[in-house]
């Protein structure tokens, strides 16, 4: 009759945890709630369960954050390239058009003509960078090529007056998961805009450092360089640095910024492969290389967490497959 009470004690010291689960206070997650080798595996799964939810919500007010800024950022490039190339082509284009008139009106067929011509060139060029900008948005070459050949053919479009780039690649190449392709690509592109328009360099490197846990991207120049920004304390309206650590950080990765007046800038973008096999042995979810991890059975696993990890180790033969 003891037992039977105190059984029902931790039923209900199990079930009061379930309930401050589903409220959302996850103070509690890790602590016993009974020696019975059972009802600690239920705790257990319980608290596996907390740890996501926490988790989730961690990653979801993280992935809010950083999208609204990279869409900012986005947004901003995208501006800046209307207003600077086809804005301006379109306002050189109507005063061609005034030209042409006023030679038709002065009885000069043939250089109205001529200037037609010119202007149709113009055109021709303007509906090229168009399809370069739409191209930009959704760039067909990583999906289709890659990674490096995609960075290949933006540095080859760095138009007149461009430094003169260097692309390098130490190691051997492996393939990111699409969105850290993705978002490394953005970093690139964003970088060699900055490069391109403010930096006033002759020469600039992109270097690919694959690794055995990640690739190290660095992107230099020898231009005119900046004051180290603070990137928590840049005001609205500068997103692009910015933008690029929150890409960077939204793919498990890390972004550092290295300038100097007069003394060039390098960025440093570090984006870390999944970890073994890529995904937690518990429950599935995907794994970084600095992940909690315990060695077992000559393997080492890692977890998304630490109640996973904790699971793992109360039953190890559960989540590994026979050899």
């Amino acid at each position: 009759m003891g037992k039977l009470l105190i059984d029902e004690a931790e039923l209900r010291a199990l079930q009061r945890r379930a309930e401050q689960m589903a409220r959302g206070e996850l103070g509690t997650m890790g602590q016993p709630v009974s020696a019975i080798p059972a009802m600690e595996d239920l705790r257990r799964a319980i608290d596996v369960l907390g740890a996501h939810t926490r988790q989730g919500l961690q990653h979801q007010y993280a992935y809010i954050a950083a999208l609204s800024t990279a869409q900012e950022a986005e947004r901003g490039r995208l501006a800046r390239e209307l207003h600077d190339e086809v804005v301006q082509q379109l306002i050189a284009l109507g005063h061609g058009v005034d030209r042409v008139q006023r030679l038709l009106e002065r009885g000069a067929p043939e250089q109205a003509a001529e200037r037609l011509q010119s202007m149709r060139s113009s055109i021709t060029a303007l509906v090229n960078e168009l399809r370069t900008m739409i191209g930009d948005l959704r760039p067909p070459a990583l999906e289709e090529l890659g990674l490096l050949p995609a960075v290949e053919l933006l540095l080859r479009r760095g138009g007149e007056g461009a430094p003169e780039v260097a692309l390098m690649v130490q190691g051997v190449e492996r393939r990111l998961a699409p969105q850290s392709e993705l978002a490394l690509f953005r970093i690139i592109q964003e970088a060699w805009s900055n490069i391109r328009r403010h930096a006033h360099a002759s020469q600039a490197e992109v270097v690919f450092r694959y690794g055995d846990d990640g690739v190290l991207v660095t992107i230099t120049d020898d231009g005119v360089g900046f004051a180290h920004p603070d990137l928590d304390a840049l005001p609205d309206g500068h997103w692009g640095l910015r933008g690029m650590r929150e890409r960077a950080e939204l793919t498990g990765g890390q972004f550092v910024v290295a300038s100097a007046p007069g003394r060039g800038t390098t960025l440093t973008i570090r984006i870390p492969y999944p970890g073994v096999d890529g995904r937690d042995p518990v429950c599935g979810m995907a794994v970084a290389p600095d992940a909690p991890g315990v060695a077992y059975g000559g393997q080492l696993y890692r977890f998304c967490s630490p109640a996973c990890r904790e699971l793992f180790l109360a039953q190890p033969e559960h989540y590994i497959a026979p050899t």
